[in-house]
């Protein structure tokens, strides 16, 4: 059996965070390797080094989601983490900063919520053909 991609949610509500954590783990190709609600904690787990994706959105409990970026920007990306930002701010200004940023994609919350999925899903059976 192919390994599941290994995905940290980082995201402050907790009924989006069980809705993702739901698709996710029904998908057979994903793994929820962490799901947490502030930058601080987010950081943490990216750089132990063993998150494939991340699905980012920009308001947190404590922090945000573009110092989540940010982060992952200047630490130059070592592991090639999928970045999908989830928010509800999608504005052509906010997109623009997300991927100036190293987002791979930016997505509205309500309205591509299974796109996110499906981008997992692809992007997981792209990291097993490679192995």
């Amino acid at each position: 059996m192919p390994r599941s991609l290994s995905v940290l949610l980082i995201e402050d509500s907790v009924e989006i965070r069980d809705a993702l954590i739901q698709s996710i783990e029904g998908s057979g190709a994903l793994a929820v390797n962490g799901a947490v609600d502030n930058a601080q904690e987010a950081i943490a787990l990216l750089d132990q080094g063993r998150i494939e994706a991340a699905v980012i959105d920009l308001n947190l409990r404590k922090g945000s989601g573009l110092q989540v970026l940010a982060h992952l920007k200047q630490a130059g990306n070592p592991q090639k983490i999928l970045r999908i930002v989830l928010s509800n701010h999608t504005t052509p200004a906010f997109k623009r900063i997300c991927t100036d940023l190293g987002a791979d994609y930016v997505l509205d919350k309500s309205l591509e919520f299974d796109y996110a999925i499906a981008l997992l899903e692809k992007h997981a059976l792209f990291r097993q053909s490679l192995s």
